[in-house]
């Protein structure tokens, strides 16, 4: 094997195991990228692992820039494939960071590409990322469908990977609609893939997720609060920020429903978690909460910049897409033709 050859697939292994969830940290992929040699593909291929080591920590511009070079790359090397997973990956970058019309523009120059090459696996990535926008606009119906759309295409084609992450964009979904068997459900026919076929850390925090907050939902508060504490404690294993914010702003929540005493420690530091991933969301519960928590304890004064930052903040909720992002996420679905891909499968 020669030396390019031996880097090559150094670089496959630990780009697949990026994008299952464990990336390096940003520093080893910019060694990476120099070992690269200024070989283009190469060098593609590091700047996706220099990416998702970015994504890993909510430094979504610069998770952004790095999967755009990677574009590039795969482009000028000539492998549509690569190129078209570089801009499903872009994509999401850009709807974590709150811009969905980017993320679509992506998604439906991929879905071009993937149509062009017959690759159904990147189609059903797309309408993975399609459903994620529908839930930043609150219908989730709308994401629960596209999901299914998306779950059927992956059990058509049997593919674990991408079975696994549909079933929990699917828990998502139906957890935020009030069906709780249904999540449940779902979350465990992904753990069983994941005790089986396919390996994802951050996945892996996400089943125990789901299960607290349902428990939570169902008023199971001490059961609630032991999968989430482990859920945090995975993603603080794997250094996943997303996963660490979302965890401990639930268990801080349902500390505060069990009245423990430690509740204001574990909020504050969920609202710290949440603001170095600029999730205005979490944000906004974790201070919601502890005004909650401060009041009870009698502390007045401390709910102050909390009541600032929720009143500063606080926009009126619209369960309707804006008129442009609808115009293009049909485009999206004009160019997928998923009635035709439908057809395929059941032929």
């Amino acid at each position: 094997m020669t030396e390019k050859e031996q880097l090559k697939l150094e670089f496959e292994t630990i780009a697949k195991q990026a994008c299952c969830g464990s990336p390096p940290s940003p520093m080893v992929a910019l060694e990476l990228l120099k070992t690269a040699k200024g070989d283009v593909h190469l060098t593609a291929l590091a700047c996706v692992i220099l990416g998702h080591a970015w994504q890993h920590i909510s430094e979504h511009h610069k998770a952004q820039m790095a999967f755009s070079s990677a574009i590039e790359g795969f482009k000028q090397a000539g492998c549509p494939h690569d190129e078209t997973e570089a801009r499903i990956l872009l994509g999401m970058s850009h709807l974590l960071s709150g811009e969905p019309l980017k993320a679509l523009d992506c998604w439906s120059s991929a879905l071009i590409i993937a149509r062009k090459i017959n690759d159904r696996d990147l189609c059903t990535r797309v309408y993975l990322g399609v459903g994620q926008v529908y839930i930043g606009f609150g219908d989730y119906q709308a994401a629960l469908s596209f999901n299914e759309l998306a779950l059927e295409m992956a059990r058509r084609l049997n593919h674990d990977e991408r079975k696994g992450e549909a079933l929990l964009n699917v828990a998502s979904d139906a957890y935020r609609l009030g069906r709780y068997n249904y999540t449940l459900q779902c979350v465990a026919e992904a753990e069983k893939l994941l005790e089986t076929t396919i390996s994802n850390k951050i996945w892996s925090a996400e089943v125990v997720y789901y299960r607290g907050l349902v428990h939570a939902a169902q008023g199971h508060y001490a059961q609630a609060k032991l999968e989430l504490e482990t859920a945090y404690l995975l993603s603080d294993q794997n250094d996943n920020l997303w996963g660490k914010a979302h965890a401990l702003t639930a268990l801080g929540e349902t500390l505060l429903q069990l009245q423990e005493s430690n509740t204001g420690e574990v909020l504050e530091k969920a609202h710290q978690l949440a603001s170095a991933g600029s999730m205005r969301l979490l944000i906004q519960r974790a201070s919601r909460a502890l005004i909650s928590w401060y009041e009870l304890q009698g502390q007045i004064a401390k709910t102050l910049p909390h009541y600032n930052l929720v009143l500063d903040n606080e926009q009126p909720e619209s369960l309707q897409v804006p008129a442009a992002h609808m115009s293009r996420i049909q485009q999206l679905m004009a160019r997928s033709r998923i009635r035709v891909l439908q057809a395929q499968f059941a032929s």
